[in-house]
């Protein structure tokens, strides 16, 4: 149960960077915006594109773990 509590942990603190990585992507203007979306491999998508399915992994398992079954 130790490594489940660091590995949460970790995944709050991935939710969390996600979210400010979205956040300061939407400030850079268009140009900037293609210039680091060219700059990334191709399998990458734009930030925003993150950060709610890895807090809705987040909540999932924080629900599973109360003992809710809601996905």
């Amino acid at each position: 149960m130790e490594h489940l509590k660091v590995f949460m942990n970790e995944l709050e603190k991935f939710a969390q960077q996600t979210h400010s990585l979205k956040d300061q992507f939407e400030k850079l203007s268009d140009s900037e915006k293609e210039l680091v979306m060219k700059a990334a491999p191709h399998s990458i998508k734009e930030p925003q594109e993150y950060y709610t399915p890895v807090y809705k992994w987040l909540e999932n398992l924080q629900n599973n773990l109360r003992g809710d079954t809601q996905v």
